[in-house]
């Protein structure tokens, strides 16, 4: 989720491929399916938070997408900071109505002291 409305600059709130991760149920701590190639080392989620080779792998991508002139025009549209999230969102947890559309007020709410810390 990409958070920016009335801030200095844009940033990112990362959710991982989790185990048992449906849109309805966010799924447990456990990486699954192509989260577990990043680094064979890290198999949580909680491990992947402060680790530095999954850091610099999202970065990576970041720094990808930002570079092409296709989506990011100019800097108003790049992210300059993001944060992995603990768990996915999911309609349990009242982040995805019941057609998997993101509330981003209430994500925002529920995830307000992680954004703030990237500000």
């Amino acid at each position: 989720m990409m958070v920016g409305d009335n801030r200095k600059y844009n940033v990112a709130l990362v959710t991982l491929v989790a185990e048992g991760s449906t849109g309805e149920f966010p799924g447990t701590d456990n990486l699954a399916g192509a989260a577990l190639q990043v680094n064979p080392k890290v198999k949580t989620i909680s491990e992947a938070l402060k680790d530095p080779v999954w850091q610099s792998y999202i970065q990576q991508g970041l720094d990808k997408t930002n570079a092409n002139s296709l989506v990011c025009h100019n800097n108003a549209f790049k992210i300059q900071r993001f944060a992995i999230l603990p768990r996915d969102f999911s309609i349990e947890t009242g982040e995805f109505t019941p057609t998997l559309k993101l509330k981003r007020p209430v994500a925002a709410e529920i995830w307000k002291d992680i954004i703030d810390t990237m500000y």
